[in-house]
């Protein structure tokens, strides 16, 4: 079995989850309707404000796995379509509403895992602003506390975590070595703010990302809205799902603490009729006219509190080139997403171009367009969405895993190309380099997993991480789809945990993203698509590749009848490189070895003897090519020493 999975979340913590609930796609009940909506979670920032002496102290057998006595919230809460007067504390990060106090430790089964914990259990109705196994902190004077402020029917219940800290976890080190956070509670507007204060790193050597369940659960799992980062990005770029979980949690580290102040606010949709535009799946940049046509992708939401009745989606390209489009979706139901498909787009010029996609005027008019910024170039395909920063960290582990292992993203061509780089993003965990973790480009047959090309094999350093890193490499690939990825050498007895970044793509272009085995000899082995293998994390993820290529040039009979290459008999590796009237003052000559790769580039002269310099070189075969215009001729040649 294989499976995709966002590290390090290992193996043992994989759980696979049905598209559906990944979308929270369905009808929710009467109650539910009511229920906070990803769409309206604001990531922001405001003060922390330690209650210090003010309020009550919020009682605990102890500081482990502790649940409060019923406590009051001091008005009305209306939660989940249930008005609530009390809350339970528990040490692990959470408050349950209700008078009953929740069962068990309700905590992950492990410091990198999203399971076994109160979103998968039977517990209703928490607010979860930093659910893991907590302990005290290092400061000392742990504390929980509860103040009510404000006046009728403005009053604010503030529930405070102080000095508490995340227990080790096995192998799994204390990331965060002391902090302090709150959940509020607002009367009326029933809204909900996480803030979050100063936190104290563990120790350096511990750190390693660690999963955090952080948001709200309603009646069910599904019914839960919740954030998501990697633990190598800001908490500023959390984002928040329709839960359970699928690949990262709300991942931390003790090197990304988190903004004091931080504040992630929850509000119940007061729209009704509110169609929002959540995501555009798009490239940031694409190779024109070779790529064309094009087709792109967007994502609505309904905010609202009413189903959505079917309405037109459009999709505008403007800078470079200008296109319209406009597609229908149909009836949502509250909390409903719909991905809409442009296809068919022409774009003929280079340059910066911006995708703005909009949906028509609704009782919410805030959410109704979104732009993200595309590039038309001559050469560069790149699926990174621009300004969307870090989401993830890929892995891929299965039993039968005895090869190297890509992970690709497919791109088209309406001509044949010669793709000469791959270029994928590192992401910034040192564990690469004290790993020696040794990679290399790809590029794959779509169909067959042939390979076109490779580059040599790359040992990553640390100037490598957190940066895109070039491939060097070339290969031919006909008119159609082929794949272009990094893969990473097998190391005996241990999974393969790939360096390359992600974004988060929810739901993922389902024939956009692979993984690929990479067999040295024999027969090659059809690659499969990420999220066709049902793996977890695969139906959110957007690989982080980007391909250079170029259109193939014209072989032209007459300029191979006028090019004349002949060995310097008194210098191993030079040749003398002749042209007969080719009619060009200049010519483009470029040498390549049986991988592809460029080793020599210079030009030559009409009616002039060019010397070639290929005696740095070790012995083999090399391809010698020249090219006038849009025309070429090539032919081997030996250097043997």
């Amino acid at each position: 079995m294989t499976q995709l999975y966002n590290r390090p979340g290992l193996l043992v913590g994989a759980k696979r989850v049905a598209l559906s609930a990944l979308l929270g796609v369905g009808a929710m009940g009467v109650a539910q309707a009511q229920f906070y909506a990803a769409a309206n979670v604001a990531n922001t920032t405001s003060t922390y404000t330690d209650l210090g002496n003010t309020g009550t102290a919020i009682a605990t057998a102890n500081t482990d796995d502790a649940n409060s006595a019923a406590t009051p919230i001091g008005f009305t809460f209306t939660y989940n379509g249930t008005a609530f007067t009390d809350f339970v504390l528990n040490t692990n990060g959470f408050v349950k509403l209700g008078t009953a106090a929740p069962t068990g430790a309700q905590y992950t089964d492990g410091g990198q895992s999203i399971i076994n914990g109160p979103i998968d259990g039977a517990e209703t109705n928490l607010i979860l602003p930093f659910n893991q196994d907590l302990g005290p902190g290092s400061a000392g004077g742990t504390e929980y506390r509860v103040l009510t402020t404000g006046t009728a029917p403005n009053r604010v219940c503030t529930i405070q975590w102080k000095n508490v800290a995340d227990k080790a976890r096995g192998a799994i080190g204390t990331q965060y070595a002391n902090c302090s956070f709150q959940a509020k509670l607002y009367e009326t507007s029933n809204q909900i703010d996480f803030v979050y204060g100063t936190a104290t790193p563990g120790a350096v050597a511990a750190d390693i990302a660690k999963f955090c369940v952080v948001g709200l659960k309603a009646s069910s799992t599904t019914a839960s809205v919740l954030g998501t980062k990697a633990s190598t990005v800001a908490w500023s770029v959390t984002s928040f799902i329709i839960g359970p979980y699928s690949g990262n949690a709300h991942n931390v580290r003790g090197t990304m603490l988190p903004d004091p102040g931080r504040t992630y606010r929850f509000v119940i949709p007061v729209a009704a009729n509110d169609l929002a535009v959540s995501e555009i799946q798009g490239y940031g940049s694409v190779a024109v006219p070779a790529g064309n046509p094009v087709s792109l992708r967007a994502v609505v939401v309904n905010a609202g509190t009413v189903a959505t009745a079917p309405r037109l989606v459009t999709l505008n390209i403007t800078g470079a080139n200008t296109a319209t489009q406009t597609q229908p979706v149909a009836t949502l139901a509250v909390g409903a997403t719909a991905v809409v498909t442009f296809t068919g787009l022409s774009l003929t010029n280079t340059g910066a171009n911006t995708v703005t996609v909009t949906v028509p005027n609704d009782d919410d008019n805030t959410n109704n367009a979104m732009a993200q910024a595309m590039a038309t170039s001559a050469s560069r395909f790149s699926v990174i969405a621009p300004g969307a920063g870090l989401a993830g960290f890929n892995g891929v582990g299965s039993s039968l895993f005895t090869s190297s292992r890509a992970l690709c993203v497919k791109f088209t061509v309406n001509t044949p190309c010669d793709v000469t780089a791959v270029r994928a993003f590192i992401v910034n965990d040192p564990s690469l380099v004290t790993q020696s973790a040794t990679v290399f480009g790809v590029v794959l047959n779509v169909t067959t997993g042939a390979v076109y090309a490779r580059s040599p094999d790359y040992v990553l350093t640390t100037a490598d991480l957190g940066q895109l890193h070039t491939f060097n490499l070339g290969g031919r690939v006909p008119a159609g789809d082929f794949l272009v990825g990094l893969a990473q050498v097998r190391q005996a007895g241990a999974p393969a945990f790939f360096p390359l970044g992600s974004q988060r793509e929810s739901p993922s272009r389902s024939d956009l993203y692979y993984f690929a085995d990479i067999i040295s000899s024999g027969t090659p082995v059809p690659p499969t698509t990420l999220v066709a293998g049902g793996g977890n994390g695969a139906a959110t993820t957007r690989l982080m590749l980007e391909a250079e290529t170029s259109v193939v040039l014209a072989t032209s009979a007459a300029l191979r009848r006028a090019v004349s290459v002949y060995p310097n008999p008194s210098n191993t590796g030079q040749f003398n490189l002749e042209i007969h009237g080719a009619n060009a003052a200049s010519l483009g000559v470029e040498v390549t070895n049986l991988l592809g790769q460029r080793v020599y580039t210079g030009t030559a002269k009409d009616n002039l003897r060019t010397t070639v310099d290929l005696s740095g070189l070790t012995s083999g075969i090399y391809t010698l090519k020249v090219r006038n215009g849009q025309e070429y001729t090539q032919q081997q040649i030996s250097i043997v020493k």
